[in-house]
């Protein structure tokens, strides 16, 4: 995938600013109390009533701020661990489309855009673009299971479901921080702590500063429970949780010039002006809703039955009774040696083992930039679906057109 000329430039003007993990903190602790307490206030009486007792209300305000507290310079590994799950730099995250929705999927294909883009390695490095949307949705599976249990626990007379309600509170807990965060426009962009695009016609502030002021600062000062609980919107049906949180994001980072225009409007100074306390108070009031409608949608979707588990030997063949004209996808695996060479090829899968060799073929001739890890070239483990269109009469040879999907699945770095 090849990025376009405006795309290029930003990617530069973040390589060079962005020396560390950002480190900010999403609301600061009011704001994320805020939207946990009016999330969880909110629920409707179909969830179980343990849910919306003063103490679980109580139980998930505390837990709104619990993420921050693990980055802590006592605990430097936990914190530089999970600092990128606060954040997603949508700008660069484009630059992989579709996003996959299982976070080392998202990885490899970050590792395959360096691999095809050297230049821009310091920029493209997944823990720099974000995980915010990977956590979110873990997190959220983690609370359906455990509603999953609660049920079955519930229909067991005179079965203990305390142990499992302490359970779906953490996790409510937690998946409300990031909720909160992925309401905050500054936790969507490369422009998270001051403007650093190359144009900046408006004259935005390019100090640091911006992002503590906006969420913590100007909360603190300005904006209370009161101010966002009538802005909460009515409860929604969540559809697919991942495609439904990623509208949400990209809902809030179509925000971020407008907390530019309102900083230097001086909006946020001091007690502020009443239009950035409404935006304010609304963003918040967007992370208390979709917190709400996530956990009731966890708890619905909890009681659908689980898949069986099917290996990849037991999938059907797709390539049966499909006609002429149809796609052919080969699925190869190799290593990508420290010069750049395709080496150990193999097909892990085929729609039609008639075009084997000559997917093969293609990924041996395809040009690599070798994958470098702390400066060095490194042996990478690689998969790579190549596609071929085939012609109106089937043939033993391949024909039509080929390509390589450029989404490259780095597996491992050795």
């Amino acid at each position: 995938m090849k990025s376009s000329g405006s795309a290029r430039w930003l990617l530069v003007a973040v390589c060079l600013s962005l020396v560390t993990i950002p480190s900010s903190f999403g609301w600061g602790n009011k704001g994320h109390k805020i939207v946990n307490k009016l999330g969880a206030q909110s629920l409707p009486a179909d969830v179980p009533a343990f849910l919306r007792t003063p103490e679980a209300i109580s139980e998930i305000e505390y837990l709104g701020p619990e993420p921050d507290r693990w980055r802590s310079r006592a605990e430097p590994e936990l914190s530089a661990e999970q600092a990128p799950d606060h954040f997603i730099d949508l700008e660069l995250a484009n630059l992989i489309s579709p996003l996959p929705k299982r976070r080392y999927d998202f990885i490899a294909a970050a590792y395959a855009y360096i691999a095809a883009h050297p230049t821009e390695a310091q920029a493209m490095r997944p823990e720099r673009i974000g995980f915010q949307p990977w956590i979110t949705e873990e997190v959220w599976e983690r609370l359906k299971s455990a509603m999953r249990d609660y049920r079955t626990l519930s229909a067991q007379p005179g079965a203990d479901t305390k142990p499992v309600e302490a359970a779906i509170l953490f996790y409510a807990g937690w998946l409300g921080h990031y909720v909160g965060d992925g309401s905050q426009p500054l936790h969507t962009t490369v422009n998270y702590d001051g403007w650093v695009g190359k144009e900046n016609p408006n004259g935005y502030t390019t100090e640091h500063g911006i992002h503590s002021k906006f969420e913590s600062t100007f909360v603190d000062a300005a904006v209370n429970e009161g101010d966002v609980q009538p802005l909460l919107t009515p409860i929604r049906t969540i559809g697919d949780e991942w495609d439904d949180y990623l509208a949400y994001l990209r809902h809030t980072n179509s925000l971020v010039e407008k907390v530019y225009q309102l900083d230097k409007a001086h909006g946020f100074d001091g007690s502020g002006t009443p239009e950035a306390k409404q935006f304010t108070a609304e963003r918040l009031a967007a992370g208390a809703s979709m917190l709400r409608d996530l956990i009731v949608a966890a708890w619905v979707k909890s009681a659908e039955p689980v898949p069986e588990w099917k290996s990849e030997n037991d999938a059907p063949n797709p390539n049966a009774n499909k006609p002429a004209g149809a796609e052919v996808t080969v699925l190869v695996k190799f290593t990508l040696d420290e010069q750049g060479h395709a080496t150990n090829i193999r097909i892990a899968h085929s729609t039609d083992t008639r075009f084997n060799d000559r997917a093969a073929e293609i990924i041996r001739n395809a040009p690599y930039q070798p994958v470098k890890h702390r400066g060095e070239p490194v042996q990478v483990e690689m998969k790579v679906t190549v596609r071929f269109q085939k012609g109106s009469t089937p043939s033993t040879e391949p024909s039509g057109t080929s390509q390589i999907n450029p989404k490259t699945d780095v597996t491992a770095i050795d």
